[in-house]
């Protein structure tokens, strides 16, 4: 076999063992020698830029700001920890702050994060949040926590299943300030839990702000004394209080500020006959200016008639009807507006939108312009509602044939709409001529309205009315939006007719918007003809030819949602009247339409020369 060169490794510096250990000590001496002298080099620098003027109790107290602002927008709880890693000064700022660490949600730690935590908090107001588990092991160590640390806990709020947090919560309180109690766990139906009559020993002098939800208290309860915002939401029907015990219990927060109360009033007296509300004694809550009611309409007009709220500024009232015609609901209106003009002390009303179905009326009011353009379907509706001035809404599976209309007509009535600049009708909202015809002058500020298919034929026939001697109706309309409207060449013509007439009378519409509605390129040129601003569709239909199709209940056109503006049916109201039906919009043959429109076009043209 040939020989295989042999391979050799030849080191440049051989050493032995212990000298190479002595080396690398060496070099490792030296650059930890650098590391310090860099940390030192940053120190020094550290220390002359101008934020190092500021004193390290300056430090922890913005520190402290930034602690609190994480929790309470309930973004990343602990993302204010990177100030301590920042520098050597602000770390020892942060660390020797005991108020920095006060913040503690025991679902975003570990528990050796929470006795960390605690640790460094000392003896600060604590702030706690915590979820409670049935059965869970940590579960009992938190509570056993929060029990530990209750002398010096000023903010509470704990969720879940919570019966053992509650029989062991027994020390006195006596600077808790915010105590939020739901006993609700996900996926699963809680029954409510009772409120033990020594919860932290019925010592809280410092509670101003009680929240309960699914949790039953005796409104006899020390709990409810000195408050400045109270919520109950959902106790047992057993707990709903009795008059006497629940107006004492009001009579005990003077300083009431704001009030939340879902199925938490007395029970209306069962008596024969029409409920008539005669109360012998009423409470005086001069300091609520917020109160949201949710209950029966006999049980929310019981309890307005016990009440009264001279420095309301938020209202907002959900009620259940029970009543076929919707007499209660009636009453309760009776008893808002009371309050309504209250409601504008601050801001006058700008903002309305009506939204109906046959078992469902709701309006909402905002002191601030164009809130209601923002809302285009329930999801959007229920955020934009939460800052509403004014919020009600009614429900009755067992309504008749327009009670929601007749809902809409009462508030109108009494609200204060002499600034509003705009209305929005959405979901299946039907209103009719006389609605208009009658809240029209108050409406003298209107410049943008917002119709669905189901509420246009009632606006058309009001401005098809002569106007009035002192001028024409909606004088500052500048702007329509039509939502969701099959636009067919008939409707077209009709909607142009409206437009023509306010031009007419001297009052142009500036901007028609139909940028959810389904048109042709043919019908935007008809109506950019008599509107400077036609807002088209996002998605023009194709040319086709137009023929009279009939829809399967063979009431008229086929075109979809187009109630009053089309066959007469909406979902959730089933047949209409016949004198409902646009008959001039169902019968007219298409070929005759067309003619009738030439015709129009020569009369209308010569008029707008």
């Amino acid at each position: 076999m040939p020989c295989r060169a042999l391979l050799a490794i030849t080191f440049m510096h051989p050493i032995s063992a212990g000298s190479r250990d002595r080396l690398l000590q060496k070099i490792d001496d030296e650059t930890n020698s650098l590391q310090e002298s860099l940390r030192a080099l940053r120190h020094r620098r550290n220390a002359i830029i101008p934020i190092s003027r500021l004193p390290l109790e300056t430090l922890a107290a913005i520190f402290s700001i930034l602690s609190a602002s994480a929790w309470n927008t309930g973004d990343d709880k602990l993302s204010w920890i990177r100030v301590a890693h920042v520098c050597h000064r602000w770390r020892e700022a942060a660390l020797n702050h005991p108020r920095i660490w006060s913040y503690i949600n025991f679902d975003k730690l570990t528990s050796a994060g929470v006795a960390g935590m605690l640790s460094r908090a000392k003896m600060a107001p604590l702030y706690l949040e915590a979820d409670v588990i049935f059965g869970v092991a940590s579960s009992s160590a938190l509570v056993e926590q929060i029990e530990a640390h209750i002398s010096h806990t000023c903010h509470l709020r704990v969720r879940g299943y919570l019966p053992d947090v509650l029989h062991r919560l027994v020390s006195s309180a006596p600077i808790l300030e915010f105590l939020s109690l739901s006993h609700k766990s996900p996926g699963f139906a809680l029954p409510c839990s009772d409120i033990p009559d020594n919860l932290l020993n019925c010592t809280t002098p410092s509670l101003t702000i009680l929240k309960l939800e699914n949790c039953n208290i005796s409104w006899k309860s020390p709990l409810l004394k000195r408050l400045r915002t109270l919520e109950i939401i959902e106790p047992s029907t057993e707990a709903r209080p009795k008059l006497e015990d629940w107006l004492d219990a009001l009579d005990e927060m003077p300083q009431l500020q704001k009030l939340v109360l879902e199925s938490a009033t007395p029970h209306t007296p069962i008596v024969a006959g029409p409920l008539k509300l005669e109360p012998s004694r009423a409470v005086t809550l001069s300091s609520l200016t917020q109160f949201h009611i949710y209950t029966t309409a006999k049980d929310c007009a019981f309890a307005l008639a016990h009440l009264k709220l001279p420095a309301l500024t938020w209202l907002h009232v959900d009620v259940e009807s029970a009543d076929y015609e919707g007499e209660d609901v009636h009453l309760v209106i009776s008893y808002i507006s009371r309050y309504v003009h209250g409601l504008q002390n601050t801001e006058p009303v700008q903002s309305i939108l009506v939204a109906g179905e046959k078992t469902r009326a709701e309006v909402v009011v905002w002191d601030v312009p164009d809130a209601d353009i923002k809302v285009s379907d329930p999801d959007t509706l229920r955020s934009a509602s939460v800052s509403a001035r004014f919020m009600f809404a009614a429900f009755g599976n067992n309504w008749s044939y327009g009670v929601d209309t007749t809902i809409f007509d009462s508030l109108l009535a009494m609200l204060p709409v002499t600034s509003v600049s705009s209305f929005t009708a959405q979901n299946y909202t039907r209103l009719n001529k006389e609605f208009w015809l009658d809240h029209a002058p108050r409406l003298h500020l209107l410049e943008r309205t917002r119709l669905v298919p189901e509420a246009i034929k009632a606006f058309k026939d009001m401005l098809a009315e002569d106007a009035p001697p002192d001028g024409p109706r909606l004088p500052s309309l500048t702007k329509l939006i039509l939502l969701d409207v099959m636009l067919t060449p008939l409707r077209a013509y009709v909607l142009r007719d409206m437009l023509i007439e306010r031009v007419e009378q001297g009052v142009p519409l500036r901007v028609l918007d139909l940028s959810t509605c389904h048109a042709t390129a043919r019908t935007i040129k008809l109506l950019g003809e008599v509107v400077v601003d036609v807002q088209r569709p996002l998605d023009l239909l194709p040319m086709v030819e137009e023929e009279e199709v009939l829809s399967s209940d063979g009431l008229g056109p086929g075109y979809g949602r187009e109630i009053e503006f089309g066959n007469g049916l909406a979902p959730g109201y089933g047949d209409t009247n016949s004198d409902d039906y646009d008959y001039h919009l169902l019968h007219v043959p298409p070929l005759l339409e067309s003619r009738l429109g030439l015709a129009r076009d020569s009369y209308r043209s010569s008029v707008l020369q």
